[in-house]
């Protein structure tokens, strides 16, 4: 499943017109399952089926309007068995003999059927492809699912125009707010609120996961009712939680929980009677935590929340996955891969929050060094030799600096080290990145002698840019002294 911006969209897909709502849940299913199209189709109560919307993977329109008998098509199979799942139709001749199999090139197909309120199917929700899926499984389907619950609506509204689309209980509710939700708190927050009113308990809640600690931590919680709480920022072990033995046991959802799990101590303190949790994984299948809601009093019905807890969990999962790819971006474009010193790009903003917080007996020195006869290196020896060079002198100065300073690669054979520290401390750290410069390198048995020029501004006044180009002059005077 391709990452996805955290989905706050999902504010959009129950508010407007319900034909522009539809068309942007279904390139929603398109994404999610990386399908070519996605569809919905209705019965007419003749036997026949008619595809009332469509929409390509690129969020176009696709055709609408085919009817056909509908035994004869995917979609009375997905309403025959209650879903279909298939990742490669072409050596299923059931499938390859209905028309519609070769009239759109379908290979792969997921489907669930979409229901009123009382139960009744009126028609399905679909995704097709024109290759074969590599993994379609009970995740993408509990995701269809959960969608399903969304459309139905809409399609009814779609028959009455002049009644607005309702939402499930929930959805409604939390569309505005996730209009912003652009980080996994403000995603999460409206969703346990909304998870709360579906399923009528008193608590609901996310946790993490920290395998490393063996701990599991209840990130966010909603709780409705006094005298049944579950504290949010809580922190216990892993080993022994009911979201635990939820995920090893198979067991999402338990109406009498000290019958089931009596030894819990945990359960028996906080009185916990009904218990529902599905794990929040991030799309490359690693468990990140746990959706869950929880009450001390009985409830009936509550395993039928199950797909829509489970597509919120999937929304949080990919809005995580979303925020750690942006995190290791951030450290890829703020890293020089060779070094591992910071990147140029480290520089001013560091430099620009360092300044203004300096204390009256405090400045900021930079030390810009430029390495001495690099290009002979290079000339002689080879770019690889060149490279180890650099990478030694990365080693080098951030084995110098403290954890705190800034050692950043500027480009080519040129580095700054730059420091905030007492006036009378400038000089010792310029001194320190001089030796951490002068050494000796043994290349494939020539010893390569490295040294550097070296020049220091303080700020006294400067700007970011303005202390560097001081620093880069100081740097070039060196040069041409020595």
């Amino acid at each position: 499943m391709p990452p996805v911006p955290a989905l706050q969209e999902l504010a959009r897909l129950v508010e407007g017109e319900p034909q522009a709502a539809l068309q942007r849940l279904l390139t929603l299913a398109c994404e999610q399952l990386a399908m070519d199209v996605a569809f919905v189709s209705v019965l007419d109560g003749t036997g026949n089926r008619t595809v009332l919307q469509s929409v390509h993977a690129d969020g176009t329109a696709g055709p609408a309007g085919l009817t056909e008998p509908v035994d004869a098509t995917w979609c009375g199979r997905v309403m025959d068995d209650g879903s279909l799942l298939v990742d490669d139709a072409r050596e299923d001749a059931a499938l390859q003999a209905l028309p519609s199999t070769k009239a759109f090139s379908i290979v792969s197909y997921a489907g669930v059927p979409l229901s009123d309120e009382d139960g009744s199917v009126f028609g399905a929700l679909c995704a097709l492809g024109h290759q074969p899926h590599p993994s379609l499984n009970s995740r993408d389907r509990d995701m269809l699912t959960g969608l399903a619950e969304v459309v139905a609506p809409l399609v009814r509204a779609l028959d009455d125009p002049p009644t607005p689309p309702s939402a499930p209980s929930g959805l409604a509710a939390i569309a505005a707010v996730l209009e912003g939700a652009h980080d996994v708190e403000r995603l999460s927050r409206p969703l346990l609120e909304a998870l709360q009113d579906i399923t009528g308990l008193a608590s609901a809640y996310l946790t993490v996961v920290h395998e490393e600690d063996d701990v599991q931590e209840i990130r966010y919680a909603r709780n409705a009712r006094d005298g049944f709480e579950i504290p949010e920022g809580l922190h216990v072990p892993w080993g022994d939680t009911l979201c635990k033995r939820a995920l090893d046991e198979d067991r999402a959802c338990t109406t009498d929980v000290p019958s089931i799990w009596g030894d819990s101590d945990a359960a028996r303190v906080l009185g916990i009677q009904v218990y529902v949790s599905v794990p929040v994984s991030t799309p490359g299948g690693q468990v990140w935590g746990t959706l869950c809601a929880a009450d001390s009093v009985a409830a009936d019905d509550v395993e039928s929340h199950l797909p829509t807890m489970r597509l919120f969990a999937r929304l949080i999962g990919a809005e995580v996955e979303r925020e750690e790819a942006v995190k290791r971006a951030r450290v890829e474009a703020a890293t020089d891969p060779l070094t591992q010193c910071a990147s140029r790009r480290v520089v001013d903003p560091w430099l620009a929050a360092q300044l203004p917080a300096l204390s009256p007996d405090e400045v900021v020195v930079a030390a810009f060094a430029d390495l001495d006869n690099f290009k002979k290196i290079n000339d002689s020896l080879g770019h690889v030799a060149g490279d180890a060079v650099l990478v030694q002198v990365g080693h080098r100065l951030l084995a110098t600096a403290r954890p705190h300073d800034l050692v950043a690669r500027l480009g080519g054979d040129e580095f700054l080290v730059a420091a905030r520290v007492p006036r009378d401390s400038a000089e010792a750290l310029v001194a320190r990145v001089r030796d951490a410069l002068s050494f000796s390198l043994d290349w494939q048995g020539t010893a390569v002698d490295v040294r550097a020029s070296v020049g220091a501004a303080i700020s006294d006044g400067r700007d970011g840019p303005s202390l560097v180009a001081a620093a880069d002059a100081a740097m070039y005077a060196d040069k041409t002294t020595r």
